[in-house]
């Protein structure tokens, strides 16, 4: 978000005093942030989220709504708040994984008979991961290269065409990576869920944190709900278990051979 507001000021000053209310309000969200104490993640959310949806409403007001979708600050303060929940009450717990934001991952991959270009990769922005660094070396080259344990990408609205978008990405991810997670979060949901199935996807979860539809809030934007605390710790408690239970390797076939059970 710093670096957001930085570049904003650097590459046109019209904005300069908004940008520098916009930083300075941020600046004592962290500062907030890092005076929360509760170890517990339920205790944790709850200390944390008042000062969120404070900010949340401090950038929808009139005076700081002066920017194109793609520096809209608010864009950024759902993967801001996902981040900071990962990175204390997941990441902290697995000293191999790393926890990124707006990075790409990699979500399918060939191998070719190339002599300078042997491995091809297809990358994917997201707007958080967490990954697992894995060393590689191809002809004595070494390759930056992660595993996606888990993939999440964020809206503000999600719409349909949205999701069709992630669903290919998200199946490419399965077949390179068959047992990360990729989670679809949105604030509001812009799409008639009741007509739609996305069980079927590999998507793994589509979570609406505010558990409205844009449709309630366009015209009254004071009609809008807090995000869902419960849902929030439902999801890093759903992440946490799955994350305990693949990180160690499965046993030997012949371990399970003894069991009679070759597969699970």
């Amino acid at each position: 978000m710093r670096t957001k507001i930085s570049k904003s000021i650097e590459n046109g000053g019209r904005n300069e005093d908004v940008l520098l209310g916009i930083g300075a309000e941020y600046s004592a969200l962290l500062e907030n942030i890092e005076g929360y104490t509760s170890e517990d993640t339920l205790g944790w959310i709850n200390e944390c989220l008042p000062d969120f949806e404070k900010y949340y409403t401090f950038l929808r007001e009139d005076r700081n709504k002066k920017f194109s979708h793609q520096s809209d600050f608010l864009s950024s303060l759902v993967p801001e708040f996902l981040y900071q929940l990962y990175l204390k009450f997941v990441v902290s717990k697995f000293p191999d994984l790393e926890i990124t934001t707006q990075k790409d991952i990699v979500i399918d991959m060939s191998f070719l008979p190339y002599q300078e270009l042997p491995m091809v990769v297809k990358p994917k922005r997201v707007d958080v991961a967490i990954i697992k660094t894995m060393p590689l070396k191809i002809d004595d080259t070494e390759v930056d290269f992660n595993i996606t344990m888990v993939g999440v990408e964020v809206k503000t609205n999600l719409d349909k065409n949205m999701i069709s978008g992630v669903e290919y990405s998200v199946d490419r991810l399965k077949k390179t990576f068959p047992l990360s997670k990729f989670y679809l979060i949105s604030e509001f949901a812009d799409f008639a869920f009741e007509k739609q199935n996305y069980a079927s996807s590999q998507i793994d979860e589509i979570i609406i944190l505010r558990k409205q539809k844009r449709s309630e809030v366009r015209r009254d934007i004071s009609l809008t709900k807090d995000i869902d605390i419960e849902l929030v710790r439902s999801h890093i408690d759903e992440v946490l278990n799955y994350l305990e239970s693949v990180i160690d390797a499965p046993e030997s076939l012949n371990t399970r051979m003894q069991l009679g059970k070759l597969i699970n």
